[in-house]
């Protein structure tokens, strides 16, 4: 492991205690290698909640100027903050209108993602009152039943489809469940009943995969792919097929170093003893920041190479490890060192504390400054 370099940390403040580092080289190879896997579709980008975390207003113009045009975001807030700086983007809110948003979605140009036969009647009669037909997308449920149009509604939108004369249907779209299990037999299931469906849109565009779809091979591309995570490298390729490179580092600065003799214990509840006498280091961020509590005596740092575990419980502002076996020279007061890496990666802690790399991700707190290289 390389030691930090005074470039990379001299445009913090000094009173910095924690950053992020993200790397957007690897968001771009990301992003071709996706787009590479799918030869006769279009590889949009899935921005939610503030780009999984990494910064919504960095990231989307880098992968704008990549080629990427078609973006989705969950709720029309991230729509408006997306078009004050993409002006010439498709832009999909995935929640769809909530009453007496329409006006929003014509202002901002935001494509809104309808989800039930009542929006799809907000939308119509806004197209009405602007004489003009206004694009939307229709999503599907195939088998999350979490939003989209059910069994029920599917089909009385169907008894009416004249509703939809008055707006332009972009795209038809669902979202697969099971993405993540390659063999799982609810993507074939949920993929059948989706092909139903479209075929009764044939001028509009379908999206089904996300990341976890572009896997499935070419059934699952129709037109649009929506990778997220797979963007930031939050998600392990199979074998046989190009690697996606995580983008993040996390750093956090040492406080204070003290020597505590074997016998005593760390941090609250005392849920580690010293098995002999240790030295000690607090770094200045904790779960506020982002960095887990259920990481507690499972997390490590990385200091040049050197690995010094997490002891005790991570605090709301506080971490502490276990630097008796890192040289002295490389452990000090105001230096760094790497708590997220290609070592210790968010989908391995996640792993470690049996949760997902989105559930980190989207947790950095606002007091970690961001660095993009």
């Amino acid at each position: 492991m390389q030691p930090l370099l005074a470039s990379e940390t001299e445009s913090l403040p000094s009173h910095c205690t924690g950053f992020l580092e993200i790397d957007t080289r690897a968001i771009i190879h990301n992003y071709h290698t996706l787009q590479a896997l799918l030869p006769d579709s279009f590889c949009a980008a899935v921005l939610k909640a503030d780009a999984y975390g990494f910064g919504i207003n960095a990231i989307a113009p880098i992968l704008e100027k990549e080629g990427c045009t078609v973006f989705f975001v969950a709720h029309l807030e991230e729509g408006i903050f997306l078009r004050s700086f993409l002006k010439n983007t498709q832009i999909y809110v995935l929640s769809g209108i909530l009453p007496g948003t329409e006006s929003l979605f014509v202002e901002h140009r935001l494509t809104p993602v309808l989800n039930d036969i009542n929006m799809v009647k907000k939308w119509v009669l806004k197209a009405q009152q602007q004489e003009k037909k206004l694009s939307c997308a229709l999503h599907f449920d195939t088998g999350m039943h979490r939003s989209g149009f059910d069994q029920k509604e599917t089909i009385q939108l169907f008894n009416s489809c004249n509703l939809l004369d008055a707006v332009k249907v972009d795209c038809v779209m669902s979202h697969l469940s099971s993405s993540h299990d390659l063999q799982s037999p609810l993507n074939e299931k949920q993929r059948n009943l989706f092909e139903t469906l479209r075929r009764r849109f044939p001028d509009a565009k379908a999206s089904l995969a996300d990341t976890g779809g572009i896997y499935l091979g070419a059934p699952y591309h129709y037109d649009i792919a929506r990778p997220g995570k797979g963007l930031f490298g939050l998600y392990k390729a199979p074998p046989e097929t190009p690697a996606l490179t995580p983008c993040l580092k996390l750093f956090a600065r040492v406080l204070q170093i003290r020597n505590v003799p074997q016998g005593e214990s760390v941090g609250y509840g005392a849920t580690h003893t010293l098995s002999r006498d240790s030295k000690l280091a607090t770094l200045g961020i904790g779960f506020a920041d982002g960095y887990d509590r259920r990481l507690s005596n499972k997390g490590a740092a990385l200091i040049q190479g050197f690995k010094a575990p997490v002891v005790g419980r991570i605090s709301m502002d506080y971490t502490v490890i276990d630097v008796t076996d890192v040289p002295e020279s490389l452990c000090f007061t105001g230096g760094w060192v790497e708590l997220v890496n290609e070592l210790f990666t968010l989908d391995h802690l996640a792993e470690s504390i049996e949760t997902i790399s989105r559930e980190l991700s989207t947790g950095f707190g606002r007091r970690l400054q961001r660095v993009y290289k």
